[in-house]
């Protein structure tokens, strides 16, 4: 006898998050073999024809491969799509330690100060706008600790409205892809962390530099940002792992 996993929502896309959380999570390796789609459709209470699009899903993400006579087996780490916003989210849920934290930080200081190099370069008057808005809204919630989920979100609409106007195609589509990465490591950090007094000023210093079109300032700016924000979410990080 199987025991149902609760499944809410839209079903195919449940179970696949189910098993998607459970392969990143290591309870399936690399290697294995999925249960077979029989067995799946008892222990989730749901058609073959659920189980068959969760199963497209999670293939779609390059998390599986299905092959006839093999069955559905857990690809390696190397093949998964690691900017899927399900599959970072997955990760997040499953794996926040301080190796993809790291991850997370490496990637973003590899094109944030340049898309904030851009931005400053770029902007039009009504970006700066739209950016100071940003500012004002991320200072008036950021040191209320009782509001820190309203502050993580404008934390993450800062960031995000930086890598938009910088107009590169590519690095927005990538930091569309990874707002769940954002958003974690800013709620983890509003959320535990004494801030000190200099964090909004960080902040400012990247607001003082796209404003004034200073574009190489801007892109240093962004970068001490960022390695302050990995020194401090790092050691919750760590603390995960024991």
């Amino acid at each position: 006898m199987f025991e149902r996993e609760p499944v809410i929502g839209t079903m195919s896309a449940q179970v696949a998050r189910i098993l998607g959380t459970r392969i990143v999570g290591g309870q399936y390796q690399p290697g294995d073999t999925l249960p077979i789609e029989s067995d799946l459709c008892a222990q989730f209470g749901v058609s073959r024809t659920t189980i068959r699009e969760a199963i497209k899903s999670l293939a779609g993400k390059r998390l599986i491969d299905v092959q006839p006579k093999v069955g559905t087996r857990v690809l390696p780490f190397a093949d998964w799509n690691l900017l899927d916003r399900e599959v970072l989210t997955w990760r997040l849920q499953t794996q926040f330690d301080a190796k993809i934290v790291e991850d997370i930080f490496e990637m973003r200081l590899c094109f944030e100060p340049r898309a904030c190099f851009l931005a400053a370069e770029n902007c039009s008057a009504e970006d700066l706008r739209v950016i100071t808005r940003k500012f004002e809204k991320l200072k008036q919630t950021i040191l209320n600790r009782d509001e820190w989920q309203i502050a993580a979100q404008a934390e993450l609409d800062f960031h995000i409205t930086v890598i938009n106007l910088s107009r590169n195609g590519m690095f927005v589509t990538i930091g569309s892809a990874i707002k769940a990465a954002l958003r974690v490591s800013s709620e983890v950090l509003l959320k535990n962390a004494v801030l000190p007094e200099d964090y909004l000023d960080l902040y400012g210093k990247v607001l003082t530099c796209i404003t004034d079109r200073q574009p190489e300032q801007a892109e240093a700016a962004m970068s001490v940002l960022l390695k302050s924000s990995r020194a401090r979410v790092l050691p919750f990080a760590k603390a995960a792992l024991y």
